[in-house]
């Protein structure tokens, strides 16, 4: 157990894509250590594979509401950031669209937009920001065609994206903020797609309003979780870094691009790191986890990243391996009851995007050293800023 007389300040160094060397060595033997996080708080850090599913499934540890003092009422709308039962509810409904066949059918849908962003890519030249052209677009894309809102309205979503997602105003009034603004856009989705219903999210779950008993407050909690979600999906970055870096890793690729399918893609997504952070939750109750008692009201955020190096559920865990099978699930979509929704989806874009860069362009290579690739420090979902390519 670390528990420091003086808390030190969370990330330890900035954040620049790797994990950091002095909290891997604690996975395994110090896996609980108290901080000050970016926005003032001090927060319990976990770190090892077992004590990071416990906090991601047990609804002692409450995933409260942006802005929020204390638990929800029982006449609070029902989303997929409660506990318990509310939540459940609320997932049962919302998994009821994503289904693997309705997944499946976004499959050509997601190659289209892979294809046309990496055409235009090409036809602006060299050198490319491969961010800029495929990996900020497509997710923004994706989960705009998935809920049924206009892509064209990207700009305000990343507007509200970087009060909501902020590391500093995590939990704050600009945070909340950000939120309601966002909420209200989706109400008025709500509105005109009962009017005009498509194959779309938004019209599956108004369609099946009469029998799930979600009313359309809960449906708006349940596209901001979803919107909030998806936009961002930085892994095909923080892979296509990992395989410049292996270059051993990427000529298995090279050689038969068929290696990469969906197994390759996990690989990436347990190895690669797009951020420091991750949700803080608060106990509702006292508990003991990793040898430190953990009281009530105090704040934890599990590391996923760092359960995912975990050397008894991983073997070699610092070994980035595109052949890798493990029985194992990675945490890099969560775990129990919040295990994302959307995962099969982001994985797939993942999967994708690296194989099209890839047979499009077999010669692609980064155009700085990699040392020199420009991270955000200001986003709870940190990533590439930007990431210039040549081929």
């Amino acid at each position: 157990m670390t528990v420091a007389a003086e808390l030190r300040h969370y990330p330890f160094e900035p954040f620049t894509g790797d994990l950091d060397d002095e909290l891997l060595a604690m996975v395994e033997t110090d896996p609980v250590t108290r901080v000050i996080l970016p926005d003032g708080r001090p927060c319990w850090l976990v770190l090892d594979y077992e004590g990071c599913c416990t906090v991601l499934a047990d609804p002692r540890f409450s995933r409260l509401i942006s802005g929020a003092t204390e638990a929800p009422g029982e006449d609070s709308p029902r989303s997929l950031v409660m506990d318990g039962a509310p939540h459940a509810c609320v997932r049962r409904i919302a998994s009821r669209a994503f289904t693997a066949r309705r997944m499946d059918s976004y499959r050509p849908r997601v190659q289209r937009l892979v294809d046309e962003l990496v055409d235009a890519m090409i036809a602006g030249g060299q050198p490319a920001d491969l961010v800029s052209s495929l990996v900020a677009p497509l997710p923004m894309l994706v989960v705009c065609d998935v809920l049924g809102v206009p892509a064209s309205d990207h700009d305000r979503f990343y507007g509200w994206l970087e009060g909501i997602n902020s590391v500093i105003s995590y939990g704050l009034a600009e945070a909340v903020d950000s939120q309601q603004a966002l909420r209200d856009y989706l109400a008025e989705q709500l509105v005109a797609k009962r009017a005009a219903p498509a194959d779309d999210l938004l019209s599956v779950w108004l369609g099946e309003q009469g029998t799930s008993a979600l009313t359309d407050e809960e449906l708006v909690e349940l596209a901001v979780g979803v919107l909030i979600g998806g936009i961002e999906i930085n892994s095909t970055s923080t892979g296509l870094r990992a395989l410049f870096q292996h270059p051993e890793q990427l000529a298995k690729l090279r050689a038969e691009p068929e290696r990469l399918g969906a197994s390759t893609a996990d690989e990436v997504l347990r190895y690669t790191t797009v951020s420091a952070m991750f949700r803080v939750v608060m106990m509702s109750d006292d508990i003991s986890l990793g040898g430190v008692h953990i009281r009530a009201g105090e704040s934890v955020m599990a590391l996923p990243w760092y359960g995912n190096r975990d050397s008894r559920f991983f073997p070699n865990p610092n070994v980035f391996d595109i052949e890798r099978s493990s029985k194992t699930p990675h945490l890099t979509f969560g775990f129990g009851p919040h295990y994302c929704l959307g995962a099969a989806l982001g994985k797939m874009q993942v999967e994708l995007s690296l194989a099209t860069l890839l047979r499009r362009l077999p010669n692609l290579a980064p155009a700085i050293p990699l040392e020199d690739l420009p991270w955000r420090h200001d986003r709870i979902n940190m990533g590439i800023a930007k990431f210039p390519v040549t081929w």
